[in-house]
Order: C-alpha cells, then structure tokens, then sequence
C-alpha cells in the first residue's frame, strides 16, 4: 500500500523538484533514484506519472517551457506586448506591413522570457537544444501560446511555428553559448588571448586583432550580440 508521502505526489511536484535538482547538481546528477531520496519516496512511486528517465527528462523540458510561456503569456495579458507593438504616435498612418510588425513585437518578447528562463535554469538548457517539443504536455503549452496570438488577430499556421521555431533554437543556443560549461571541463588556467594572439601567423594575427582587442578591453557586449543576430532572424523572416 502506497505511503502518504507517496499518494500526495503529482506530477507538478515531481517536475518541480526534478528542475531543482538540475539547478542545484547538474543534469547528469538526475536519476529516478536520487530524486526519490530528494522526496523521501522510492523510485517506484514515479512510475504512475514517469515510467523511466527519458520520460522525466522530457517532463523537465515541459517544466522549462511551461516557465517560459506563463512568462510570455504574463506580459501579453498585462498588456505589455501590446503596447511595444503599437506605432509611435507621431508614426505614419499603418501600413500593410503592420501585422508583421506587431507579430515580430511577441517574438521579440517571446525570446525574451525564453533566454531569461533559461539563464535561471542553466543545467536544463542542453535538454532543450536536444528534446525538441514532441509530448502532448508539451504541445498543448505551445497551443496555449498560440490561441492567444490569434485572439489577438495573428493566424496560427507553419509559417508562425517555423518562426517559433527558428527563434526558440537560435535564443537556446545562444544562451547554451554563455551559460553551458565546456564538455570536458573548463580547463585549469584560463585563456591568455594575448598570448594565443602572438602564437599566430602575422597576417591571422592581423585578420583577429579588432575581435581579440574587443574581448580583451571588455567591448565585446554579448546581450548586444544576441539582439542584434534575434533581429536579423525577425527582419529576415518579415
């Protein structure tokens, strides 16, 4: 007979508390076993809801994207997309674009909350690049997203999902980039890009100078980076 411990378990907990681990050890920390010792429960009080690992991997990947999309949905019901999506009132009368525009002005939020999610659960962010959306749990978050757009007259087709869709990978990798350890481990003695810099041939050395005189003086602005390539990817697509 299942303890009390046990028969309060849900789903939601269980996910949330997989996610914590992931924050506080690392993904590869995560096991069916040391989740049950976190909850004080056995591991066979997951199977009703988790029959294995993968399967409780692609619940924490859900459990990132439900934070993503109460995130984004948040700022649309308060109005905030809204307004940044509205011309300046001294703009020109809407044009044919408009939209476009205003569609653009979610995505850009949308990445938005997705980088900061994931910046708050850097150990889950492999898991993203590597678990594409696939569950229903997973789909009917998305579907959730997507009512809401079109309530607001956008229309919910492939090409809005290939936009979604180019935008979620480009911000996860991104994000990936500056936040995710190298494999291997971070090696003992940081990188001397001066001393790299003058191993190199003359001319190599040359073509890499205003890139390695950038990071060495701190120029090298990497959230300017990751919105200036987000509105290549939103102009681009417009």
């Amino acid at each position: 007979m299942p303890s009390s411990r046990q028969r309060a378990l849900s789903r939601d907990i269980i996910l949330s508390s997989a996610l914590d681990l992931v924050d506080e050890e690392g993904l590869s920390a995560l096991s069916l076993r040391s989740l049950g010792k976190r909850l004080g429960v056995s591991q066979a009080a997951f199977y009703r809801h988790f029959p294995d690992k993968a399967a409780l991997l692609e619940g924490i990947a859900e459990q990132v994207w439900r934070l993503t999309f109460e995130a984004f949905l948040g700022r649309v019901d308060d109005g905030a997309v809204d307004a940044e999506s509205r011309p300046a009132p001294e703009a020109s009368e809407p044009t044919a674009d408009a939209p476009a525009s205003a569609l653009l002005t979610y995505m850009r939020a949308y990445a938005h909350c997705l980088a900061a999610t994931l910046r708050s659960h850097p150990g889950a962010v492999m898991l993203l690049l590597t678990h594409p959306m696939s569950t229903p749990e997973q789909l009917s978050l998305l579907a959730r997203v997507f009512v809401t757009l079109a309530r607001r007259g956008f229309t919910p087709n492939a090409d809005m999902l290939g936009l979604v869709n180019a935008v979620s990978i480009y911000t996860t990798a991104f994000v990936a980039a500056e936040v995710v350890p190298p494999v291997g481990g971070s090696p003992e003695q940081p990188v001397d890009l001066s001393a790299a810099s003058a191993a190199l041939d003359p001319e190599d050395a040359q073509a890499l100078r205003p890139l390695i005189e950038d990071l060495l003086d701190g120029r090298y602005d990497f959230n300017a980076q990751f919105e200036r390539g987000l509105e290549a990817i939103l102009r681009g697509w417009a």
